[in-house]
C-alpha cells in the first residue's frame, strides 16, 4: 500500500512540474505555453516590466502591434479541444513599461 501512495504522489509531482513556467521551455515549446502561462503570471509580476525584462523572459513576441498602444502578443497554443487560438497580450505604457496583459482566444 505504501508504495502505491509513493508511486501516485511521484506522478502527482512530476505533472505539476510540468505546468510549471520556465524560460527555456517557453521558447521551445509554444504550444505548450498554454499550460504555463497562469504559473507565469503567479510568479512574476508582469505589471511594470520593460520591453527588454520582457523579451529576456519570454523572448521575442510573435507579433508586435503599434497602435493604438504598443502591445506585445504571444502565442499559447491551441485553446479548449483545439478549435481557437490562446494569447498572451501585453500593453506597454508610453514609458514603455507593462500597463496590463491579458489571455484572448481567436
Amino acid at each position: 500500500m505504501k508504495k502505491i501512495i509513493l508511486s501516485l504522489l511521484a506522478v502527482l509531482f512530476l505533472c505539476s512540474c510540468q505546468n510549471q513556467f520556465n524560460t527555456d521551455s517557453w521558447l521551445e515549446d509554444p504550444e505548450k505555453r498554454n499550460s504555463m502561462v497562469y504559473n507565469l503570471l503567479d510568479k512574476y509580476e508582469l505589471k511594470g516590466k520593460t520591453e527588454n525584462e520582457i523579451i529576456s523572459l519570454l523572448g521575442e513576441p510573435g507579433e508586435k502591434l503599434d497602435e493604438p498602444v504598443l502591445e506585445y502578443v504571444y502565442y499559447l497554443g491551441r485553446a479548449g479541444l483545439g478549435v481557437s487560438d490562446s494569447l498572451l497580450k501585453l500593453q506597454f505604457d508610453l514609458n514603455g513599461k507593462v500597463e496590463s496583459h491579458r489571455i484572448t482566444y481567436s
